[in-house]
């Protein structure tokens, strides 16, 4: 089964797509897809569609997890991100796969053993899960890659 994970933004989407197998889950692909900031918030939205699409099509996941927003003060923030998770709700409609939600602290509980573990915990947490020997870099596209590992933890290890 192949779970593509979403670290959703206007700014910068990180995604991470894993193989779930019963040894361990398989990385397959990570990456950031980044908008200019000059850009009108529609064609943002259109760059983040389009590329998000492009992954989806060529990894074929039956599973899309994305991270929830817990809370959130700055309200422009909340609705940027809001944005981008329509986003990567739209891309699993049109991909045919399943959509689940966890919250940043939830994978990290899931992955790094508490809510609160910081950037280079959950990196290292990564990392290890996986069974590969360099951390995942940007934090956008480890985070994509947690949000695919924190669904493997919670259903696949049943």
């Amino acid at each position: 089964m192949i779970v593509l994970g979403i670290d959703p933004g206007t700014a910068s989407m990180g995604y991470g797509i894993i193989k779930m197998t019963e040894e361990r889950p398989i990385l397959k692909g990570h990456g950031v897809i980044k908008t200019h900031p000059d850009q009108e918030m529609h064609k943002r939205l259109d760059v983040l569609y389009s590329n998000l699409n492009d992954v989806a099509a060529q990894y074929k996941p039956e599973m899309v997890v994305i991270e929830r927003l817990f809370f959130n003060t700055n309200a422009k923030t909340a609705i940027s991100v809001g944005q981008a998770r329509g986003i990567s709700m739209l891309v699993a409609a049109h991909s045919g796969a399943d959509v689940f939600e966890y919250t940043a602290l939830q994978a990290k509980k899931y992955i790094a053993g508490y809510g609160r573990a910081d950037k280079a915990e959950l990196q290292e947490a990564v990392r290890k899960t996986l069974g590969i020997s360099q951390i995942i870099k940007p934090d956008d596209a480890n985070d994509g890659v947690a949000m695919a590992l924190c669904y493997y933890k919670l259903n696949f290890l049943k």
